[in-house]
């Protein structure tokens, strides 16, 4: 018969009351950083004893919003480096001319990289960084964890000695690592936008709520624009409690100021379908809109006599009668139209909301990927139609914009810039910033010979089938 094994290990007995005050108190878990330099479970007892008392107990208090490792993430961003791009001209399309670039490297270095080149100039950044979901690779920088330390405890390092470690289920629930990661690499993005320059960030619920008060700080609460729910996925997840079937993009402006003195500049196409009617006075092509009041035209409504306009609910009495008047407003039967000239269109775009159900799902863009690129190469691209919105928003009134994407991935953000320009003539160019990460042997890319991330995004560039001349470079 075979012995069992005793166990001769106490329970951690801290721990474990840690987590039985968090389950009667949620609001007193904090974090900490233990002995091994890691962060771990914490009480705050200032919260614990505010919880237990009646009465106010006597501290400071301030609107912060701080976690482990914040003032070294902020001395990282302004530490300066010895580093250099390393240009690759033989994996590049027409070195010499081309203002593409895509750079192949740990995203932070290249930000403060590009701090002289490309200070103030950026017009629209667009980054889908890593969510925290216990399973994706985050960048571990310096101030993260040592060298020595990642080799010895992960063992993870890419072909170019770039670091790594992975956010494993039993670290990647804590969020000041993610928070660590993200800040100082915003702040180096801040200063690349040039005044009327935005960016987007897309994000899952995990870190939705820190990144909005990362954002706040970094870019100012008064510069957010919105934060826009995308509806990303169709299928339905029968294995949650609720389905999450969106994402979440922060939106969020260098200068508001200017955004608002800009306001038709941040903006959808305008509706040029449907001008099919032209004028004899030569006002061009127009379409009829509907503009019925209550009770449509009739006769004997009080909304509308044929030869004026009386108490109109959706344009002043003023107004309705100049364009009755001017002929602006006619009447089809018992209703009334606006005519809307085509010429006018041109001129006005329509607003865009916070809610893009129609901007593309990941499944398609998934499918779309594979037939570019003949196999299954990565698994979560991001919609060209969810790219091309935030393009046309932004840089349709500058053709010559640069758009930035130091989280680039597949390189979608690349293969819609020149997508866009293809179809209406513009010289847009684009970085592309993306840390080498092995692809898994197991996985499809690699058997089909894409050894890392990079290689994936560099020819599917390459394939766009656009304009697809880009500079290559190596953070070196």
């Amino acid at each position: 018969m075979q012995e069992s094994k005793m166990k001769f290990e106490t329970p951690d007995l801290v721990s474990s009351n840690i987590d039985r005050i968090g389950e009667m108190f949620p609001n007193c878990l904090t974090e900490a950083v233990g002995s091994d330099g890691k962060p771990k479970k914490a009480i705050n007892f200032e919260v614990l004893k505010q919880m237990l008392s009646s009465e106010i107990v006597d501290g400071d208090e301030a609107y912060e919003f701080t976690w482990v490792g914040k003032k070294s993430s902020i001395v990282e961003a302004n530490k300066p480096i010895r580093k250099t791009l390393r240009p690759c001209p033989e994996e590049s399309v027409d070195w010499d001319t081309t203002e593409n670039l895509y750079i192949e490297g740990d995203n932070l270095e290249v930000l403060k990289l590009l701090q002289e080149s490309y200070l103030g100039k950026v017009k629209m950044i667009y980054i889908d960084p890593p969510y925290n979901t216990g399973n994706d690779f985050v960048y571990a920088d310096d101030f993260v964890r040592s060298q020595d330390e990642e080799n010895r405890q992960m063992g993870m390092y890419d072909e170019e000695e770039n670091r790594l470690f992975k956010n494993t289920d039993s670290n990647g629930r804590f969020h000041s690592d993610w928070c660590t990661m993200i800040y100082p690499r915003l702040l180096l993005a801040r200063n690349l936008l040039s005044d009327d320059g935005v960016i987007f960030i897309w994000i899952d619920d995990n870190e939705v709520a820190n990144l909005t008060k990362i954002c706040d700080e970094v870019f100012g609460a008064t510069n957010r624009i919105s934060l826009i729910c995308h509806k990303s996925r169709a299928s339905i997840s029968n294995d949650k409690i609720i389905s999450p079937n969106h994402n979440i993009i922060l939106f969020y402006a260098k200068n508001i100021t200017t955004i608002e003195e800009e306001r038709k500049m941040i903006g959808l196409d305008p509706i040029l379908e449907g001008f099919d009617l032209n004028d004899n006075d030569g006002r061009g092509d127009y379409r009829l809109v509907p503009v019925d009041g209550p009770g449509g035209a009739k006769k004997g409504n009080p909304y509308f006599e044929f030869l004026g306009v009386e108490g109109y609910w959706r344009f002043s009495k003023e107004t309705m009668q100049e364009k009755y008047e001017q002929g602006l407003v006619v009447k089809r039967g018992n209703s009334l139209y606006q005519k809307y000239y085509k010429s006018s269109a041109e001129q006005t775009r329509r607003t865009a909301t916070t809610w893009w159900d129609d901007a593309g799902l990941m499944s398609t863009a998934t499918s779309r990927l594979k037939a570019l690129m003949g196999n299954s190469t990565f698994d979560t691209p991001k919609p060209l139609e969810l790219i091309d919105r935030m393009l046309r928003m932004t840089t349709y009134d500058n053709k010559e914009a640069i758009v930035l994407d130091f989280f680039s991935g597949s390189a979608t953000t690349a293969h819609a810039v020149m997508q866009l320009n293809a179809e209406d003539g513009g010289h847009r160019k684009f970085i592309m910033v993306q840390l080498p990460e092995k692809c898994d042997e197991k996985s499809e890319a690699y058997k089909a010979g894409y050894k890392n991330i990079c290689e994936i995004g560099k020819e599917r560039i390459r394939r766009g089938g656009y304009s697809h001349k880009m500079r290559v470079a190596i953070n070196y």
